[in-house]
């Protein structure tokens, strides 16, 4: 069979009529620089428009790379009546008051996953978002699905598949990582190593399909690299459905295809597999995702989404939109995210302890 070829332009607004370019600050040169690279090389709807981070050394030298300002320090940022939007690719620790303070200044914000660890904050941030009519958007969970987390919604809203009974994913890498003094390095503030950095797709993204997570239990391992924190680990999630999901991450596996990002849905009529199909390339724009869906007596289904509209991926279309408040823009995303929260502050309270521990809806301590 012909698999289908996805993407988001019916769900977006990228084919809305053309918006002067939304012009976003860059807070962090670390990962944050190879954010820019990215939207520089693309040229699409949102432009770095400057640059900022603690180290001024290396601000300077993205800011001279990139050809665009350089900001010394954030309140430079905040004050400057030109600057529209930044982008918050800093560490995850403290991320919530960090947004807060910005939004609170009338800046439209972009950011990473982890959101963060702390729900009441993520709380905090959205409805600073909310009072000030500014957009909070991030990458995972992103506003609004991409092309393969759509299309698996679709499928299983059908009804003829039954009940979601469980969900495996997995993703590894191979890294030969030292101890450098950063957040990685903090079993505190990067609980359950590769799960927080990126198993975490799976548990913004995909962890809700199956219903309302009760409890979870993490196990880990430290096998080779050279941090403090965990390189080996997984989480098993039990669901008020009866369905049970499981997540797998590791640095320590080098097979030659890294982020391969497999789940796999099982339900009473039927399997779901996603798979991520990796080109190599650097900056990731020609990785795409593909999805099948097997029903038993029926022809196998298969889609396969454009690159770069899957769910993890920057919907820079999304939030220029948002910015420019054209119509179809979405809303930020604060139910899901804050969900997704709760279920990272479950995981770390379940990597210190080492039992199984319950999600609450609530701040635990």
């Amino acid at each position: 069979m012909t698999p289908a070829l996805l993407d988001s332009a019916a769900r977006s607004t990228s084919a809305t009529p053309a918006a002067p370019p939304t012009g976003i600050v860059i807070l962090g040169a670390n990962f944050g620089a190879k954010i820019a690279r990215q939207l520089m090389a693309a040229r699409g709807p949102v432009r770095v428009s400057g640059v900022c981070d603690l180290d001024q050394s290396k601000a300077r030298a993205l800011a001279h790379e990139l050809g665009v300002p350089y900001h010394p320090d954030l309140d430079s940022v905040l004050r400057d009546p030109r600057v529209e939007t930044v982008g918050v690719f800093t560490g995850p620790a403290g991320r919530g008051r960090l947004l807060e303070h910005i939004l609170n200044a009338g800046k439209h914000v972009m950011t990473t996953k982890p959101f963060e660890l702390d729900p009441v904050e993520a709380e905090r941030a959205f409805a600073a978002a909310k009072k000030n009519h500014v957009a909070l958007h991030l990458n995972s969970p992103a506003p609004c699905p991409a092309a393969d987390l759509s299309a698996i919604r679709g499928w299983l809203a059908r009804g003829d598949l039954g009940r979601p009974v469980s969900l495996h994913a997995c993703t590894w890498a191979d890294y030969n990582e030292h101890a450098d003094g950063s957040w990685m390095d903090d079993p505190q503030r990067c609980p359950g190593g590769p799960l927080f950095r990126l198993g975490v797709y799976f548990l913004n993204d995909f962890a809700g399909l199956l219903g309302t997570p009760c409890e979870v239990h993490v196990m880990h391992a430290r096998l080779r690299t050279g941090r403090p924190t965990p390189d080996n680990a997984q989480i098993c999630i039990r669901y008020d459905t009866g369905a049970l999901a499981n997540v797998f991450a590791s640095f320590c596996i080098g097979d030659g295809e890294p982020y391969r990002d497999e789940i796999t849905i099982a339900c009473e009529r039927g399997t779901i597999h996603r798979w991520m199909q990796r080109t190599g390339s650097i900056d990731m724009s020609g990785d795409h995702a593909v999805a099948e869906l097997k029903t038993p007596g029926r022809p196998l289904e298969r889609i396969v989404t454009r690159p770069g509209d899957y769910a993890g991926w920057y919907d820079w279309a999304a939030f220029h939109s948002a910015v420019r408040r054209l119509p179809g823009s979405v809303p930020n995303n604060a139910d899901e995210t804050v969900a997704g929260v709760r279920l990272l502050e479950a995981m770390a309270r379940s990597f210190a302890s080492g039992k199984t521990e319950a999600v609450s809806a609530t701040r635990v301590g």
